[in-house]
């Protein structure tokens, strides 16, 4: 199973809680594996909801509207009851024979009790903690009016805010999960090689950022984010992708993300048409050399602000001594940013089974960047690389 019932479990009891609401696509995922196309289109006014009792495993009460309710049939978590509201319609002809799986959408589309997602999940709740209880409820993906109607709607149930709690708990990976992010991970660095694979003079950023998307979708991923640019364009990374050609001994930098059966992948590299020139491959073994401290010396128990100071403190040494940042990583899984962030003053800390993301990039003014990111896990007996794609600089003859 993907989630952590032993954690979610652990922090339920200790927060008193009766029942967990999420709110948000990524935590919907997480609790039942369902990606809802509502909240993917209408990210600031969908609403879908997964309400789970304190027994975890016995399955959620998904909450949707009518017309992706369908979705609970994708669910590869345990789905206890499906619950729709509003109005959408699915004609049953006489004659029409229906399999076990019509037949299970047919009844939950006929059932037309609920006409908003208010009233849906207050039944919902109503029927995972009966009798009154105190409710998390996932507070990033609803307006605080909405909350405010539900804890009207139940007032014999106390409403308090979970989403640190989920975040929490979902910090430790379990062995599905990181088999998804690894398969993550694999998508982007296979859209890395397929894009390597077309460079060559004149090539243009546009150019390379297709091919890239193109391999992530081929895979059966959704790009998010195709960084691609050329030589001191990378100084202004996040900028659209332009037609500048690439030219013998320009560096390409890579920083790509997508989404992959509801896992992040966040991988960086960095390419050259030609030996690269020396200050470039200085830099980039520099950033290399920092990632690899941070692979070596991450161990459980460890702050992420005191990962960041040896991941820093290295690059320094290695050959960037004015070297600075904002973070060096974070975790991942069903968010792109899941914890321990790796920045000053992150207190989180490392446990067997967190995923960090480490990344080292450095950029400069009329040079671009140099950069290196990748996924491991922490372990008791050592940490693992979830990428297989070598780290070293990509030199093209």
């Amino acid at each position: 199973m993907r989630v952590n019932h032993e954690r979610l479990h652990q922090r339920m009891a200790e927060e008193r809680l009766d029942a967990v609401v999420s709110t948000t696509a990524e935590n919907l995922t997480y609790l039942t594996g369902i990606d809802s196309v509502h909240l993917g289109m209408f990210p600031h006014s969908g609403r879908a909801f997964a309400v789970l009792s304190q027994d975890t495993r016995a399955g959620a009460v998904f909450v949707c509207g009518r017309c992706e309710v369908d979705q609970f049939l994708d669910a590869d978590e345990p789905i206890r009851e499906a619950v729709a509201y509003g109005p959408f319609f699915r004609e049953v002809p006489e004659e029409a024979a229906l399999g076990p799986q019509d037949e299970l959408l047919r009844e939950v589309s006929w059932d037309t009790r609920f006409d908003t997602a208010l009233s849906a999940l207050a039944h919902a709740i109503r029927s995972t903690c009966p009798g009154g209880g105190r409710v998390g409820v996932d507070e990033e993906g609803v307006p605080a009016d909405f909350l405010e109607a539900l804890a009207k709607e139940l007032s014999g149930w106390q409403i308090v805010p979970a989403a640190q709690h989920l975040r929490w708990v979902r910090q430790v990976k379990t062995p599905q999960e990181l088999e998804r992010i690894a398969a993550a991970a694999a998508v982007a660095e296979n859209a890395i090689r397929a894009t390597v694979a077309i460079t060559e003079q004149g090539v243009t950023e546009r150019e390379l950022v297709r091919e890239f998307n193109r391999s992530v979708a081929a895979q059966g991923g959704v790009p998010k984010f195709t960084l691609i640019r050329i030589g001191a364009n990378a100084v202004a990374g996040q900028r659209r992708p332009t037609g500048t050609p690439l030219q013998r001994g320009q560096a390409i930098w890579f920083d790509v993300g997508a989404v992959v059966g509801g896992y992040w992948c966040d991988i960086a590299r960095v390419c050259t048409l030609g030996e690269p020139d020396t200050r470039l491959a200085r830099l980039y073994d520099a950033v290399l050399a920092g990632e690899q401290q941070a692979l070596d010396a991450a161990r459980p128990g460890m702050s992420g602000h005191q990962l960041f100071d040896l991941t820093v403190d290295s690059v320094r040494a290695a050959g960037i001594p004015h070297y600075r940042r904002n973070h060096v990583g974070h975790g991942i899984g069903v968010e792109v940013y899941d914890p321990v962030l790796i920045r000053p003053g992150s207190t989180g800390e490392l446990e067997p089974g967190t995923v960090v993301n480490i990344e080292t990039p450095y950029y400069e003014f009329g040079f671009g960047c140099v950069h290196v990111e990748d996924p491991f896990v922490v372990g008791s007996d050592g940490n693992r690389l979830l990428t297989t794609l070598p780290r070293d600089l990509i030199v093209l003859p």
